[in-house]
C-alpha cells in the first residue's frame, strides 16, 4: 500500500508536470507570436517613417547641370573694378541651353546690383568672398524659383573668375 501511495504520488507529480509542460508550450508559442508580430508592426511603422524621409528627399531639388556665364566687369568703390564670372548649379532636369535663353540677364543684374560699389577690401578676404557667395546663392534661389513647384531652379553659385584691380 505504501508502494501504491508512492506510485500515486509519483504519478500525480508526473501528471502535474505533464500538465505544466503542456501549458508552457502554448504560452511560449503565444509569446513568440506576439514578439514577432510586434517586430513586424514596429518594422512597418519604421518603413513608413523612412518612406516619409524618402518623400522629403525626393521633393528636395537635386543638383543637375551647370550653366556658366561669361565674365562681367563691375565698378567697385574707390575707382577699382572687379571682373567676375559665375557658374550656376541648376536643378536636375533643367538644361543650360534652355536656361541661358533669357535667364542670364537676371543673374547679371543680381551681380551688378550686389557688387556695384562694393568695397575691395571686403572682397579681398576669403571670408568676404565666402559670405558673398552664400549671399548670391540665397538671392539666386529667390530669383530662380519655379512658381508651379515653388522650388529653386538654381541651387548654388560658384565663382569661375574673380579678378580685382
Amino acid at each position: 500500500m505504501a508502494d501504491d501511495a508512492a506510485d500515486d504520488a509519483k504519478s500525480g507529480k508526473d501528471k502535474g508536470e505533464k500538465k505544466g509542460k503542456s501549458n508552457l508550450v502554448p504560452a511560449i508559442v503565444l509569446a513568440v507570436g506576439i514578439a514577432v508580430g510586434g517586430y513586424f508592426m514596429g518594422g512597418s511603422s519604421d518603413s513608413t517613417t523612412s518612406g516619409d524621409a524618402a518623400k522629403t528627399d525626393a521633393e528636395a531639388p537635386v543638383p543637375g547641370l551647370i550653366a556658366t556665364m561669361d565674365p562681367l566687369s563691375v565698378n567697385l568703390a574707390d575707382g577699382h573694378f572687379l571682373k567676375v564670372g559665375v557658374a550656376l548649379v541648376l536643378a536636375e532636369g533643367i538644361e543650360p541651353a534652355e536656361f541661358e535663353k533669357g535667364e542670364v540677364a537676371k543673374a547679371k543684374d543680381m551681380l551688378i546690383d550686389r557688387l556695384g560699389g562694393a568695397d575691395m577690401a571686403t572682397l579681398t578676404s576669403p571670408e568676404g568672398r565666402k559670405a558673398l557667395k552664400e549671399e548670391l546663392t540665397t538671392k539666386a534661389k529667390e530669383i530662380y524659383t519655379d512658381p508651379t513647384t515653388e522650388q529653386a531652379t538654381v541651387l548654388e553659385v560658384y565663382f569661375t573668375d574673380f579678378v580685382m584691380q
